[in-house]
């Protein structure tokens, strides 16, 4: 007799279906994800209307879940999936509909060449077999790059996102022609062959994609703002329960309180010194080259590391790796300082990249990784930041939680890590005190610059300049930044946000638990639960506190 499916098991089933049905359009993702078998050898056809068939993927999936399941008799954990699920497809659609990004942004390299670094770097399985898979998609790019900009014809690109795919595309080939170096004798000739036969063919179909890149700039438009009405209807999809007027008046509150702040600290560092001055003496205590930067940022990911450990502040897998390494050339133009390349979700290894910018002028370095910083940055990208989280979430969270994306609750977790690894001694001094306060001046520039930016009430220049008047930043660092801000609204502002919002989640926990609170235990459970925005993490603690 053939046992029935409980409801539960039913949705299980179900979400399986459709993740492997969305994979199947986007084998890009299966990679990033950690499936490899027999996607790392395929690419999506390249055109924009692959944008819309995933939408009615994700709407097929939901409409079948509401038809074929009881949400009532779902478990707890179930019924908030199915709540996350429903957020992410009104966020997609959004998305689609209404920023229409995908019309609007020419770029078609950057995703290729991230999946192609994260493969080369991620040791899931033997060089040769993942260089195959390289080798295969390179061969299949110049079909994807026409499919890209036959969809594209009659869409009318932003001006500035044009002129950062091309900047993109003149370095990716520099990426590629670093395929060949590093893999020489590391593979079989006949496939070393393969892939410069590949790379030599790629010169002709890259040169005619800038050319046509190019071409765009005479009709492409200024305008990239997404508008007061559109932003404030993101803010809500994103469930903050803030709206965009009450974000800024809390940037503009920290910003000044931090700057006050910082003023006090710079006067007991060198009494006399104004601010400017105390930072130029911190920013020149700093690594003489790049390399030297790259090598200190490794054993501070290691101290950090071992700080967790030792100070028991937090759960870790051992078998977790973290490798520190130069941002590859052509992702320069959006990354202007450092960033984390997360675990597949699907790995049997959660293994992820940590990549540091090499800045554009050598003059430069000691703005961007200096001594007093570096600690901080390795906090908050790596222990007991974004890697601890997001390789503890891969490990216990459901893909659909994987979906949920709670930009504050990530961000802000590794902002959050900051302070409380501060709290716990593991940077000290005046000095990391200045630079760590410098950086939340920073986070509370973004909220600002991030509202106005958005609603249209802030030129690209004038964000540039309140970047570097109020915290010090590189002309190169500031442009690269707020690059990054007008493609991504509502992403800048979720740093100190997230962090404040956690904060007062932690006094409600604590509030609540009273003698029975345990630092471990709320960090714990944020890693465990990363992707999900802090309302429904509440939702979460309040499960757990009722248990006790």
């Amino acid at each position: 007799m053939v046992k029935q499916m409980n409801v539960d098991e039913a949705f299980e089933k179900l979400a399986q279906e459709g993740l492997h049905q969305f994979l199947d359009k986007n084998p890009e993702m299966a990679t990033f994800l950690g499936f490899h078998e027999p996607y790392d050898k395929l690419l999506s056809d390249g055109s924009i209307e692959q944008v819309y068939e995933n939408l009615k993927l994700l709407e097929k999936w939901l409409n079948k879940m509401q038809t074929t399941i009881n949400f009532d008799e779902l478990n707890e954990e179930h019924k908030m999936d199915w709540r996350i699920l429903e957020n992410a497809y009104e966020r997609f659609k959004f998305s689609t509909y209404e920023h229409r990004t995908h019309e609007k942004n020419p770029e078609a390299l950057q995703g290729i060449g991230s999946m192609i670094f994260v493969v080369l770097t991620r040791e899931y399985a033997p060089l040769e077999n993942r260089i195959e898979g390289i080798v295969s998609r390179l061969e299949k790019l110049p079909l994807h790059l026409e499919q890209f900009r036959r969809s594209f014809e009659k869409c009318v690109p932003v001006k500035l996102w044009t002129e950062i795919a091309i900047e993109q595309g003149q370095q990716i080939l520099g990426f590629f022609q670093f395929l060949i170096a590093v893999t020489k004798g590391k593979i079989s000739e006949e496939l070393h062959q393969r892939l410069q036969k590949a790379i030599a063919d790629l010169h002709q179909p890259l040169d005619e994609h800038l050319e046509w890149l190019k071409a765009l700039l005479p009709k492409a438009k200024a305008d990239w703002v997404l508008g007061t009405e559109k932003f404030e209807k993101l803010l809500k999809l994103r469930e903050l329960g803030m709206r965009a007027d009450e974000i800024h008046e809390l940037g503009v509150k920290f910003l000044r309180e931090m700057k006050e702040e910082r003023t006090r600290l710079a006067n007991k560092i060198s009494p006399g010194k104004t601010v400017e001055e105390v930072m130029k003496e911190i920013q020149a205590d700093a690594p003489k080259t790049f390399e030297e930067a790259l090598e200190f940022t490794r054993k501070e990911m290691e101290r950090a590391k071992n700080f967790v450990l030792k100070h028991d502040i937090a759960t870790i897998d051992e078998r977790e790796r973290l490798h520190v390494t130069e941002t590859p050339s052509f992702m320069a133009p959006l990354i202007p300082f450092a960033a984390l390349w997360l675990p597949g979700k699907y790995e049997k290894t959660q293994e992820g990249i940590y990549t540091v910018t090499r800045p554009k002028d050598t003059k430069d370095l000691g703005k961007d990784a200096n001594y007093a910083s570096i600690p901080n940055t390795a906090v908050h990208e790596a222990y007991p930041g974004h890697f601890l989280q997001t390789s503890r979430s891969n490990r216990l969270g459901s893909f659909i939680r994987y979906l949920a994306q709670g930009t504050e609750t990530i961000e802000g977790w590794a902002h959050y890590c900051e302070e409380m690894m501060m709290e716990h001694g593991f940077q000290g001094g005046l000095k990391s005190r200045f630079m760590q306060v410098n950086d939340i001046i920073w986070r509370a520039v973004r909220m600002v610059v991030d509202v106005k930016l958005s609603r249209g009430e802030m030129s690209f220049d004038e964000a540039v300049d309140m970047l570097m008047k109020e915290t010090g930043m590189s002309k190169n660092g500031a442009v690269a930044e707020v690059r990054r801000y007008t493609q991504t609204p509502g992403y800048a502002l979720s740093y100190l946000l997230g962090k404040h919002l956690m904060l007062k989640l932690r006094d409600e926990v604590k509030d609540k638990m009273g003698d029975k609170y345990s630092e471990k235990l709320f960090h714990d459970v944020i890693t465990a639960n990363g992707y999900l925005p802090l309302s429904k993490l509440r939702e979460i603690f309040e499960q757990k506190l009722g248990k006790l």
